[in-house]
């Protein structure tokens, strides 16, 4: 009886309990792996968000540009179909509505100040001796469409000044040039505008758009 020995049975997989450091070192690698795992999801929804915001900004500046484009589309039919230019540069057109407040409140609480936007654009690039910008037509995009419920929430603004002199008249009478800025404001800091120079022949009456381009540029804001 005294000569019996016991025999361990051998654990499954050849290997006996974990010891106390083993269980330890286990726990911090899947510790470690779930943080990894939690640090990637966390980078992948960061990525995505940051995507969306990328093209929703993008989408509102395409909206942006479209609508400052159709209210230059506007100004200049306006313009065809008046005479005398020099006394729509004396007042402003009915294109927009110019009265109401200079302050306009933008949907993320940021403001357009027409007459800092004004000012701005009177300085930015402007040469000693140009004529003066004068505001000639602005309204929100939804009044201006008769449309408020199916556009974005952009207000537009544009400017008229008399353009370089033509040989065939004097600048706004019944020939000349003017040169034409429109700009949408959005929320989110979302800006654009275009500009073009219609041009006037003082013998055969027809206006025509001599020059367009996409302004580029800080607005006063």
């Amino acid at each position: 009886m005294h000569g019996r020995t016991t025999r361990r049975r051998p654990a499954v997989g050849g290997r006996g309990p974990l010891r106390r450091g083993e269980a330890g070192s286990a726990l911090l690698v899947t510790m470690a792996a779930g943080a990894l795992v939690s640090a990637l999801a966390g980078a992948l929804v960061a990525v995505v968000m940051i995507e969306e915001a990328v093209e929703a900004n993008h989408r509102r500046g395409v909206q942006a540009l479209y609508a400052a484009d159709g209210l230059l589309a506007g100004v200049v039919a306006e313009l065809a179909a008046t005479l005398d230019w020099t006394a729509r540069l004396a007042g402003p057109g009915p294109a927009g509505n110019p009265g109401g407040s200079a302050v306009v409140n933008l949907p993320d609480g940021s403001v357009v100040d027409v007459a800092a936007e004004t000012r701005a654009l009177s300085r930015d690039g402007h040469r000693p001796g140009d004529p003066a910008w004068r505001v000639f037509a602005r309204g929100w995009l939804g009044d201006l469409a008769d449309a408020p419920d199916r556009v974005p929430r952009l207000y537009l603004l544009a400017w008229v000044r008399r353009g370089p002199a033509d040989p065939d008249g004097p600048s706004g009478g019944a020939g000349g040039s003017l040169v034409v800025r429109a700009a949408a404001f959005g929320a989110f800091r979302v800006e654009r505008a275009v500009e073009a120079t219609v041009v006037r022949d003082a013998d055969a009456g027809v206006v025509r758009v001599a020059a367009w381009h996409v302004v580029r540029r800080a607005f006063g804001r």
